[in-house]
């Protein structure tokens, strides 16, 4: 460590020394799947209750310009796991390989790859994820214990995340069976039911809150990757009676790939409910065992709402906050995310930051809190100088998105502009779509032709970001 990184550490931490170890804080990462910036009240929702995550925001700092590591599960994933972007990130879309066992089959991250967890590791932190990780199988030396955490539980593939009442989780790369669920496997034709006997949802949020229980005296990083809302919908009656009758509803009966309900709008709301009470407990818990103010807390959702889909109706619930898109879209809608930082004693309570940042800053951030150098290939930069007021504070030269489906498509957000190319396989060399966001928040306004100079730019940020892959798929 450098004579200036003491330093700074030093000085970052001299204003609390009473509490236990306040050097080496400990982290937990709270993920929620594809819940939209606009589902949370303390982002202007109105019928979705989530007194918790609302008390995150009281109790810390809440972004406004945050942002996803991509518009879809695994790659959103992987950047925060290596603080790379989608134009250098090991994994960049989803994908399954041919599936093994039940339908199971994630894409592997490359041998070699750098998480955030095993940096920590080394650090002496003990290290777990709880909930989906979707970045690789056990046979493909690519799950959550061969890049640095010391215990798993939950989903490994996203396939099977589909369903909330799975024949099994993974608990350290073993399956441990749910006997009492139905079977189930990706892809099968037939509706999947809409209840069982083990909640996975409760299963993991108790397996978290044992987990810090067990780590209690010494420092940790626990990555909680809920998988709600993400469909299935799906919730157990004492969640959805909560929600039941308070809206018309138009019952799923023809759902191909999820469950299909009868009471889809109050399931969506009351899956949410249920994890932001699960989230009251985990910080009850912190307050219980004494390590509150020694524990930064952090939330966010891997991308944004889903499209109308099965049952979810993002217009009606105003998922995306009137911002364009949603998942699959690098429009607003579908990579900002809402951002929550809570660490008392440091960071200002009901503090709001309009700081422009993404996920891959994440594995920076929690280096420079551990005095733990972080790779120098990243695209990161710490938001440690934002957290606790401090100036001054290293802001991103731009963000970079790619995705590659439906004709595959770039993404750039620098200063209030944005810009999105959409069918990059036909029209590599289009002009990009231009956006002013300060002025025109919901991208409605195209402004490429009154900006060229500003549009060439965002061209040039796009061919400069983009990495030739290790995977053919995801180049251009």
């Amino acid at each position: 460590m450098s004579a200036a990184t003491v330093l700074h550490t030093t000085l970052l931490f001299a204003v609390d020394t009473s509490q236990k170890d306040a050097s080496r804080p400990n982290f937990i990462f709270i993920l929620a799947d594809d819940l939209g910036i606009g589902d949370l009240g303390c982002y202007g929702q109105a019928k979705i209750q989530t007194p918790n995550v609302d008390r995150l925001a009281a109790d810390g700092m809440k972004f406004t310009n945050f942002y996803s590591g991509a518009a879809v599960c695994a790659p959103s994933r992987c950047t925060l796991m290596t603080g790379k972007h989608l134009g250098h990130a090991t994994v960049r879309d989803n994908m399954q390989r041919a599936p093994k066992g039940a339908g199971e089959g994630q894409h592997a991250m490359q041998s070699g790859t750098v998480t955030v967890a095993q940096l920590l590791k080394r650090a002496g932190y003990a290290t777990a994820i709880v909930g989906k990780w979707g970045l690789g199988m056990p046979e493909d030396h690519s799950s959550p214990l061969d890049f640095g955490f010391d215990h798993s539980y939950g989903y490994l593939c996203q396939g099977m995340a589909h369903t909330f009442y799975p024949p099994h989780l993974w608990r350290d790369d073993k399956q441990e069976p749910l006997a009492g669920n139905p079977p189930y496997y990706y892809g099968q034709k037939e509706p999947i039911p809409v209840s069982g006997a083990d909640y996975s949802h409760d299963l993991m949020a108790d397996d978290a809150l044992a987990w810090v229980r067990g780590h209690k005296d010494s420092p940790f990083f626990l990555y909680l990757a809920f998988t709600i809302p993400h469909l299935s919908l799906q919730v157990p009656e004492d969640s959805l009676s909560e929600y039941r009758g308070r809206w018309p509803e138009t019952p799923v009966t023809d759902s191909k790939h999820y469950a299909n309900h009868s009471e889809p709008r109050a399931a969506y709301a009351a899956m949410i409910t249920r994890m932001d009470r699960d989230i009251g407990r985990l910080m009850a818990l912190l307050k219980h065992l004494q390590i509150d103010d020694n524990t930064l807390v952090m939330f966010a959702s891997d991308n944004g709402a889903v499209f109308p889909l099965s049952g979810t109706d993002p217009e009606f619930f105003q998922s995306t906050a009137k911002l364009r898109g949603y998942k699959q879209d690098l429009y607003e809608g579908g990579i900002r995310t809402p951002m929550l930082a809570r660490w008392p004693g440091h960071i200002q309570p009901g503090s709001t930051s309009d700081f422009i940042g993404a996920f891959w800053d994440i594995l920076p951030t929690f280096c420079e809190l551990t005095g733990v150098e972080a790779p120098s290939d990243i695209d990161g930069i710490s938001i440690v100088p934002t957290l606790l007021g401090k100036t001054p504070q290293h802001e991103h030269e731009y963000l970079y998105w790619e995705y590659h489906a439906a004709g595959k498509a770039q993404a750039v957000r620098f200063g209030p502009w944005k810009a999105v190319r959409n069918k990059v396989s036909k029209e590599p060399d289009a002009t990009p779509e231009l956006y002013n966001l300060a002025d025109d928040p919901g991208e409605m306004t195209n402004v490429a032709a009154e900006h060229p100079d500003v549009a060439a730019k965002a061209a040039a940020y796009m061919k400069a970001a983009h990495a030739p892959s290790w995977e053919p798929k995801w180049n251009f």
